[in-house]
């Protein structure tokens, strides 16, 4: 069953009428049962007795029917009434203001139409019987059955179907809006789990992209201090300042990483200067030259777009110090496109030598809309090629704004 809205249903807020109306109804009653002198004291007397047990009936039963709709005790409460209006009604035509209470109850406690037109039609035959006994069988009383029966009922009938259809359609207003409400959690949760998934690939990609690299660059050059030592041909500080050089450079890119910064290169540089920074360090740990040409503008380019860049030369470099054995390299770079190549053995397409860093550098174009390409042949080099679409003018930011 679907929980009540945190307001509460709007016919929750009535209970206390409804106990206002059950207790007034057999009062007044009671009133015009003792004002009206065609009554006999026993009659009187007998009135308020069932008045009195009207009273306490629908404390025992109804009040906490009317609260909680639906079960047992509302019908005992709907059958106690109808027994004692029986009675009441063939003392006093008096009684008939009691029919306000027993309405109330029959749509309420009943929920099958069935049911409620038996019930009507056993009000409707109850007052015509109590006409006849009070009236006699007359011309006039039968006229009068029209607006003091028939209609009534009738009304009772169509402003009960009227509320209920209210009532259900609210019902279902409130089971919808549950749903939906219940829907919306449940894309927030996956919209939530998306964006993790996403940045847990983008934490992978970016430490795979710097750190990992970095790592591997010390272990090549610890690896070289060992063989130089173990040969004592060459100086040895030489061998270690590259390594504290490269791992200081590595602590600069987790530290940028953590921060969630752009990488330490283009956070004083422009991307052309960076590309320059970075071949001179390939450079500088390989012996293997790297020509560098671009003919970007500064500022020509967004963060984004200049990280993907990057990031793909890294690559490309990465790769091609492991396995191209390359004797240069060369980077060209212009607005929008970044291309690497070296002399190098190249590879077999199709040999599996992607690695998870092409996998992840083609993430990162492809979120940006872009392409990325790798060209190689046995014996005849690499080329990457990362293409990114250009940006229009207007959504170039200018150099020196804020």
């Amino acid at each position: 069953m679907t929980e009540a809205p945190p307001g509460g249903h709007a016919w929750d807020r009535f209970h206390a009428v409804w106990d206002l109306v059950a207790v007034a109804a057999p009062v007044i009653t009671g009133a015009l049962v003792w004002a009206d002198d065609a009554l006999t004291m026993r009659a009187r007397l007998l009135a308020s007795l069932l008045l009195c047990v009207f009273l306490l009936w629908y404390w025992r039963f109804g009040a906490h029917a009317v609260r909680r709709p639906g079960g047992r005790r509302g019908i005992v409460q709907l059958a106690g009434a109808l027994v004692l209006f029986a009675g009441l009604i063939m003392l006093t035509m008096a009684a008939a203001l009691l029919m306000s209470v027993v309405f109330l109850h029959l749509f309420l406690f009943l929920e099958r139409w069935r049911a409620r037109l038996i019930v009507l039609g056993i009000l409707a035959v109850l007052l015509m019987a109590a006409m006849f006994v009070h009236f006699g069988l007359s011309a006039s009383t039968a006229v009068a059955l029209l607006p003091t029966v028939i209609f009534p009922v009738l009304s009772a009938g169509l402003l009960g179907a009227y509320i209920s259809a209210v009532i259900s359609q609210s019902r279902d207003r409130s089971e919808l809006i549950a749903e939906l409400t219940e829907t919306r959690s449940a894309l927030a949760r996956e919209r939530h789990t998306a964006g993790m998934t996403a940045e847990r690939e983008r934490l992978s990609v970016e430490i795979h992209d710097t750190l990992a690299q970095g790592f591997t660059s010390i272990l090549m050059l610890t690896q070289s201090a060992r063989l130089t030592l173990e040969r004592a041909a060459a100086p040895v500080p030489d061998q270690l300042d590259l390594i504290e050089r490269t791992a200081r450079e590595n602590l600069a890119e987790a530290r940028s990483l953590v921060a969630a910064l752009c990488p330490p290169d283009l956070s004083a540089h422009n991307l052309t200067e960076a590309l320059a920074r970075l071949a001179e360090r390939h450079t500088r740990d390989t012996g293997v030259p790297v020509d560098v040409e671009s003919d970007d503008a500064p500022g020509g380019g967004t963060p984004e777009r200049d990280v993907v860049f990057l990031r793909a030369a890294q690559e490309a470099l990465a790769n091609i110090r492991r396995h191209a054995k390359a004797s240069s390299v060369r980077i060209v770079f212009s607005p929008g496109a970044l291309t690497v190549s070296d002399d190098g053995q190249g590879f077999a397409p199709g040999r599996g030598h992607g690695g998870y860093g092409l996998s992840g550098l083609r993430s990162r174009v492809i979120g940006l809309g872009g392409t990325c390409t790798v060209v190689s042949a046995p014996g005849a080099g690499t080329t990457v090629h990362v293409e990114l679409p250009m940006l229009s003018p207007a959504l170039t930011v200018p150099p020196d704004a804020p």
